[in-house]
């Protein structure tokens, strides 16, 4: 075991009961609040860095989404963000949690945006790091391709041999096998219904609908050798919302808070501090 993995011990899983489904998320710190919203091949061990190096300024709470890790699925298997969204309120209303800034990852940041949308005056924010768009405007072959891909990966190879083979897509070249570590120990989280019902979200829906209905600023991180969610994509979509602050993260790639924990950290916190002052002018940020 790593020592990456070993430390998640300091962070174990609490669970809740909501509407009959179990809920599992691990908690850390005091503060504001930051809810870390993590992706379609990934879970709450994930954020350990984070759980680590941002409780001095924040409370974190970071979920096992519905169907991931000890979390139940979906009642449906064709779900949309604010299926998951509906899941995660009831969640902050369950903890009776602060207005939270609300940190999505790659498919992660589709929740976050829905939640936005669905629920404005409750957040103090959204940033979205790597954020997966989806393919809800695609054709429907291709909707289809993207909806079958990463399970039919998972059912041929197990858990363990689509860690061993995607996990190092999600790093930069440079990630060190303790890191390769904490990717691969999130993977084997995985189950096949909620890994399809989250493709079906990937697959069908679309980041900008959500977006579209959210009007206050966004806070968006990119890295610059992802090969997942290149970096001018994510930076086409901030510019559309308009408002806006970008971070950059030369060294980093799709899983940039784990790749670059220290940078990642860094720019949450000066994104908690931007979206603060809400509707100002728009920033750019290397």
């Amino acid at each position: 075991m790593s020592d990456l993995v070993s430390r998640l011990a300091r962070f174990p899983l609490q669970h809740l009961t909501l509407g009959g489904r179990q809920l599992a998320y691990r908690r850390a710190g005091e503060g504001p609040v930051l809810l870390l919203l993590h992706g379609i091949s990934s879970g709450s061990g994930s954020w350990l860095n984070q759980l680590e190096q941002l409780a001095a300024h924040f409370t974190l709470v970071a979920w096992d989404m519905p169907g991931y890790g000890q979390s139940d699925p979906l009642p449906t298997a064709t779900p949309t963000a604010q299926s998951y969204a509906e899941v995660l309120h009831q969640l902050i209303t369950a903890l009776e949690l602060a207005p939270p800034l609300l940190v999505g990852h790659s498919l992660g940041a589709m929740v976050a945006s829905a939640y936005g949308r669905l629920h404005p005056a409750q957040i103090r924010g959204l940033v979205l790091a790597n954020p997966a768009q989806g393919y809800g405007r695609a054709e429907p072959a291709t909707r289809e391709q993207v909806y079958r891909q990463r399970p039919q990966m998972l059912r041929a190879l197990g858990a363990a041999g689509l860690a061993a083979t995607r996990g190092p897509v999600l790093l930069a070249p440079h990630a060190t096998p303790a890191q390769l570590a904490l990717v691969a120990n999130s993977m084997m989280g995985l189950t096949q219904r909620g890994f399809e019902a989250a493709s079906y979200l990937l697959a069908n829906d679309e980041i900008r609908d959500y977006l579209a209905g959210y009007r206050a600023p966004i806070g968006v991180i990119d890295g610059e050798q992802d090969v997942i969610t290149p970096a001018e994509g994510i930076r086409a979509l901030a510019a559309a919302h308009g408002n806006h602050y970008c971070h950059s993260l030369p060294a980093a790639g799709h899983a940039s808070y784990i790749d670059q924990p220290a940078a990642f950290n860094r720019a949450v916190i000066q994104l908690a501090a931007q979206l603060s002052e809400h509707r100002g002018p728009h920033a750019s940020v290397s």
